[in-house]
């Protein structure tokens, strides 16, 4: 059925967006105030703040815009498979993005406390 498809891979799309959302809300405003205090440039965090909302969000609509391709008899229970495997690679995407950003900004903290002589 077409329409699962179309149902299916819109679920998909706003549930992986949801995800990163959320991922991103909490973890806001607690790296806004690190970075204010490390990088000590507005514009700084801007950009890291960024940087991290693009790629959580590339990364979602990335894992997302292959689209769910049933064949036309699958059940709709099939389907809802098919969008818990989509999200669990996105929360697998989503879980080695943010390792990969701990580990640049840790890396960022370190050098400039350094430098600013804290």
């Amino acid at each position: 059925m077409p329409t699962y498809n179309t149902a299916a891979f819109l679920c998909d799309l706003i549930l992986s967006l949801l995800v990163v959302v959320l991922i991103y809300k909490l973890i806001a405003p607690s790296l806004r105030g690190l970075l204010d205090r490390i990088v000590r440039l507005p514009e700084g965090t801007t950009f890291y703040m960024r940087v991290l909302g693009l790629v959580l969000a590339c990364l979602a609509l990335s894992r997302t815009i292959v689209g769910i391709h049933e064949k036309p008899e699958a059940h709709a229970i099939e389907y809802v498979w098919a969008v818990a495997a989509h999200l669990s690679d996105v929360f697998q995407d989503t879980l080695m993005v943010l390792l990969a950003y701990v580990l640049v900004v840790t890396v960022l903290v370190v050098v400039l406390r350094f430098k600013n002589g804290q």
